[in-house]
């Protein structure tokens, strides 16, 4: 398993090189905040994070938000339901990094963890759709899970739960520097760049 601190010495030019407004990333797009500040997610929420090399189409999202009767009981609902628990839940959680351990941040992240189980009876909805989906919203504690996150941590397919315990792991064993570069850099729109979101573009950059 490999560790963030890897990429001590490199943190600053690979940030600078991914944030930079003429290069070819998804940072002056997809992180961006999000217009929509009510409790539910919209259409255009859940599009965005193609911006992060998913390929939702109007079947993964037209259903979602076919309000009638005959969904309500059906996958599709209890995902929509699940998505939209976990956007109230999450957005005013706490920094992944603060937890005091690993348990901790588990328990505050049960709501992913229930959208995530969700997706099991969706065909087309993965962990990996709702982390881009969701981190969007709450960049300072949903992490992004995908296959480069996967193989840079050594977890299988599946086990969000062991990922999440050694992003938190690794994390905070080196939260001193990956905390100051981050506080270095802002969103497109002046907000802070989460720890979270600094580590996933440094693991996303060596993959």
């Amino acid at each position: 398993m490999r560790s963030l601190e890897n990429f001590e010495s490199k943190a600053r030019p690979l940030l600078e090189s991914y944030m930079d407004p003429k290069s070819d990333h998804s940072f002056t797009t997809y992180d961006v905040c999000p217009h929509n500040t009510s409790d539910l997610l919209r259409p255009e929420d859940i599009l965005v994070a193609n911006l992060l090399s998913l390929r939702l189409a109007a079947k993964h999202v037209v259903p979602l938000f076919a309000a009638t009767e005959s969904s309500e009981g059906t996958g599709l609902g209890a995902l929509r339901r699940a998505l939209d628990e976990a956007l109230v839940a999450l957005r005013p959680a706490a920094a992944f990094e603060s937890f005091s351990s690993a348990e901790a941040m588990q328990d505050a992240l049960e709501p992913l963890a229930r959208a995530n189980r969700a997706t099991r009876s969706v065909r087309g909805w993965t962990p990996v759709t709702v982390s881009k989906v969701l981190h969007r919203q709450a960049p300072q504690v949903v992490p992004i899970v995908d296959s480069r996150v996967r193989d840079f941590y050594s977890v299988a397919k599946g086990q969000e739960y062991e990922l999440r315990a050694r992003m938190w792991t690794d994390i905070r064993a080196n939260i001193g520097w990956p905390s100051s570069v981050a506080a270095e850099h802002r969103t497109p729109d002046g907000r802070p760049v989460s720890v979270l979101r600094a580590a996933d573009i440094l693991i996303w950059s060596a993959g």
